[in-house]
């Protein structure tokens, strides 16, 4: 080409703006940055219980620290599945008033007190607890002994010991954990005149 000559441009698609791939580039990664940013978050929510999952909503960046925990999982944890958890409430309740049907997982700050409010036979209870990890397996059931059968929390079990920290039977008086006598007779009873 000589001095002054203006070189050809190439002819552009229809439709096409210039900067395009450039505009495309941006949107890719921050649409990225925040599927990053959020990911560990929808896990969170996903994997925790119905009463925590709005902290992660509004606060998706402890979705993060969820995820660290996770990872940080001691690989002798004793109780690494809800289904694991649930056989153990099962187990140590097997033979009582008490009836163990769903276990949620719990995400606590390591090693302080973990307070919460449940409702028994009406009334309103607050305990708390002391876990050794960052999760807790939350036991929700019904004491068939009450008058009120519907779920509350009945234990709390460590995810890394699975040691039980707490028991509603601690709760309860002893009236209110042995079933009340029934009105008709078993088999094979006689009645005195």
């Amino acid at each position: 080409m000589a001095d002054g000559e203006t070189r050809p441009k190439a002819p552009r698609a229809p439709g096409a703006r210039p900067g395009r791939g450039r505009q495309l580039l941006v949107v890719t990664l921050v649409a990225a940055a925040v599927v990053i940013f959020i990911f560990p978050a929808f896990v969170a929510f996903r994997y925790t219980a119905p009463s925590q999952r709005m902290e992660f909503v509004r606060a998706p960046w402890r979705g993060w620290s969820f995820a660290l925990a996770a990872i940080g999982v001691p690989g002798n944890a004793d109780l690494k599945t809800s289904g694991m958890a649930l056989r153990k409430a099962q187990w140590i309740f097997k033979g009582t008033a008490v009836d163990p049907r769903e276990v949620q997982l719990l995400f606590v700050p390591a090693r302080t007190r973990h307070t919460f409010t449940h409702t028994v036979d009406g009334r309103t209870l607050s305990s708390s607890v002391t876990p050794t990890y960052r999760f807790i397996w939350q036991v929700e059931g019904a004491v068939d002994t009450l008058s009120d059968r519907s779920d509350t929390i009945v234990a709390m079990l460590d995810y890394r010991t699975g040691r039980m920290l707490y028991d509603i039977r601690d709760d309860l008086l002893p009236s209110e954990l042995t079933p009340e006598p029934s009105a008709t007779p078993e088999p094979g009873a006689t009645s005195t005149p």
